[in-house]
């Protein structure tokens, strides 16, 4: 743990330690202010122990905009309200920075109303839009809108700025070739394409002074077919450091990159070897990123000297005190971030605020405060998934005496399936998180006990949480009893046998996940692909092939024109990718018929755009979705004087909706 905690400098700034947290779109306001929620959130942040956060990205002209949500640095008058946001963060000892964000031809009219500007009139995948060429003279005055951003920025008490050049903006623009098609100084060869980050770094020097340290956020990778590679990214870096970037912030990628950054589905630390590189190749300090979610996995990455700093971002939002617990050793007690997206990132995309799938207060710091409850109560919670917990951990917190009933021998309700299939082990962090805390703080459990109406009568508490869940959807369908038919959950938790032949009803997440999962059954694990790859005994092709599948021939049918309608929009096209890469077969449209086992062929039929059609199945799978068990809450007539029901038992919903229900119960208690 030294060498986390160790100081470090950039440039002249000393930070307390090398952990940085990465500048993230919040969505908290839609005018570029600064205003108290976004403060709160910070100072947070900081309390919680990071040496160093960084804030942005913030636009230095009204037309490099990206977003609805982003912060302006456009002039002066935003400075008093960045001032107050400095003071908060420098009150805790942390040190803060401002990102420089210009999107260039990402900027969307939309929420600019001008057109956006470009080094070439190549038009952006994402926002469509063809963008306006910037002549020599307008590139001069780009170039000063950097400058001018910076100085306020150290105007407004900021400690160093982070000029981002990576993600497909502006400066990035400039560097790639797939988007710099211009014949004058600044495209060409990739040291002219280099010169406007130059002048940029030229410029802002000479503008806020030597002494101010200057962060370049630089991808590593483009990961974008034609585009800069970590080779091209090393030059990138030598010559920027030439001119006086201090360090260097290694993230990879574009937004419009098929290469999955930012995933569950991606094993952790995936790039560092990206940031490794840069450190190798250049002496100011070099931060690593992107899917580093455990402080264990920081020590390393810091003692490997692959890089000198870790920038953490969504793990901050799950858990704002995460250095200072894994510093006091009170690791059990730290939310892992487990990449889901559901609340940060898909926010985001939505035009929402940024939350957490089980940090319900990210974001809501100044309104959410767990404080103890005036009067001590007697609860009772029944249901220990995500949601039943969550209420447990609060309401204990205020003070209550809490005991909870759970049907199951163990904790987690639908979480205990959701993190089997492959690529989505993260989500079992929920379930340890929530059960560890609630042990820890005295709430008593009930295993292997199904609470009815006369349990909680003899009871009596002074309020009940009812959390039972939900219970999975038998569809009406002819056959639906047969002995080769079985349900989601029981293939995930290994009760049901799947044979070679699989119909999988239903394609929402449950349904594409229990995909995925009975695809990997049979396929060669990774140490054996490895090792066949290394002595040449496979192609790169069809060790791929053997690892992402087994010898399954799997159909998933949906009644919608489209599958996984249910994840999120940075998580579904990864999903659709991978049941791909798994062989794995669909049909929407589709309206069952009929399911048939025994002496006949075994199999499904089905009715699509008006014809018939034979499946064979050995195996039918019911993914069709899950309905509220009301029972309980409808038993009760009045008996319990406060009563609140949350999470599947009121509605069908996701953990996320599930954990802040609970949170908001126990709160109220």
């Amino acid at each position: 743990m030294k060498r986390l905690f160790e100081k470090i400098k950039i440039g002249s700034l000393e930070l307390k330690n090398r952990i940085a947290m990465s500048a993230m779109d919040l969505g908290f306001t839609t005018n570029g202010r600064v205003n108290d929620r976004l403060i709160d959130f910070y100072r947070e942040r900081a309390k919680g122990g990071v040496g160093l956060i960084v804030v942005g990205g913030c636009y230095p002209e009204l037309n490099g905009k990206v977003w609805k949500s982003i912060i302006s640095l456009e002039n002066d008058e935003f400075i008093p309200d960045l001032r107050r946001l400095t003071d908060a963060v420098h009150k805790h000892k942390a040190r803060i920075a401002a990102q420089i964000l210009h999107a260039g031809r990402d900027a969307l009219s939309f929420f600019t109303k001008m057109q956006p500007v470009a080094p070439s009139n190549v038009t952006g995948r994402l926002s469509k839009e063809v963008p306006h060429v910037l002549t020599q003279a307008e590139i001069k005055k780009v170039i000063e809108g950097y400058a001018s951003a910076s100085l306020r920025a150290k105007k407004a008490g900021f400690d160093a700025i982070e000029i981002h050049g990576g993600m497909g903006y502006l400066i990035n623009q400039f560097l790639s070739p797939i988007t710099n098609k211009r014949k004058d100084r600044y495209g060409g060869t990739l040291q002219k394409r280099i010169n406007f980050a130059r002048e940029v770094i030229i410029a802002v020097k000479k503008k806020v002074g030597r002494e101010f340290p200057i962060i370049f956020r630089i991808p590593g990778d483009d990961l974008v077919a034609g585009s800069n590679r970590i080779e091209e990214n090393i030059i990138i870096a030598k010559e920027l450091e030439k001119v006086g970037v201090d360090a260097f912030n290694v993230s990879p990628g574009w937004h419009e990159s098929t290469t999955p950054i930012m995933l569950m589905a991606i094993p952790r630390m995936p790039y560092i070897f990206l940031a490794e590189s840069i450190k190798q190749n250049t002496s100011v300090p070099v931060i690593g990123s992107i899917r580093i979610n455990n402080l264990s996995l920081a020590e390393e990455i810091i003692a490997n000297e692959q890089a000198d700093l870790i920038s953490l971002g969504r793990p901050l939002i799950a858990d704002p005190e995460m250095p200072n617990k894994y510093r006091l050793g009170k690791v059990e007690d730290i939310r892992t971030c487990i990449a889901c997206n559901q609340g940060c990132f898909d926010n985001v995309l939505k035009l929402r605020p940024v939350s957490c799938l089980y940090n319900a207060q990210a974001g809501k710091e100044g309104e959410y405060k767990i404080r103890l409850a005036k009067q001590k109560k007697k609860v009772l919670v029944i249901g220990g998934g995500p949601a039943g917990m969550e209420a447990a951990r609060v309401a204990a917190l205020r003070g209550h005496s809490v005991t909870l009933y759970e049907k199951d021998d163990k904790l987690g309700g639908q979480l205990k399936y959701a993190w089997i299939p492959p690529g989505r082990e993260e989500f079992q962090n929920v379930i340890n998180f929530l059960e560890t805390q609630i042990k820890k703080i005295g709430v008593k459990i009930n295993l292997q006990n199904k609470a009815d109406i006369r349990t909680i009568v003899s009871e009596n508490p002074d309020a009940l949480v009812i959390a039972v869940g939900s219970k999975p959807i038998i569809p009406d369908i002819s056959g639906i009893e047969g002995k080769n038919v079985c349900l989601a959950q029981d293939v995930l938790n290994g009760t049901a046998g799947v044979g070679k032949d699989v119909v999988i009803i239903g394609g929402g997440t449950v349904g594409c996940e229990t995909a995925l999962h009975i695809a990997r059954m049979g396929a060669m694990s990774p140490e054996v692909a490895m090792f066949l790859l290394r002595h040449n005994v496979l192609d790169k092709r069809t060790v791929i092939k053997h690892v992402t599948r087994g010898q399954k021939n799997i159909t998933v049918l949906e009644m919608k024109p489209r599958i996984g309608g249910g994840f999120g929009p940075s998580t579904r096209w990864v999903i659709l990718k991978e049941m791909e890469e798994a062989g794995v077969k669909s049909l929407t449209n589709v309206k069952v018929k009929e399911i048939e086992s025994g002496s006949r062929e075994s199999g499904i039929t089905i009715e699509r755009n008006g014809k018939k059609q034979f499946i064979k199945a050995d195996t039918v799978v019911i993914a069709v979705g899950y309905v509220p068990d009301k029972k309980l809450d409808s038993q009760l007539n009045g008996r319990i004087p406060e009563v609140y029901a949350v999470g599947d038992c009121v509605n069908v919903r996701t953990a996320f909706e599930a954990v802040h229900e609970g949170f908001e119960s126990g709160l109220k208690i």
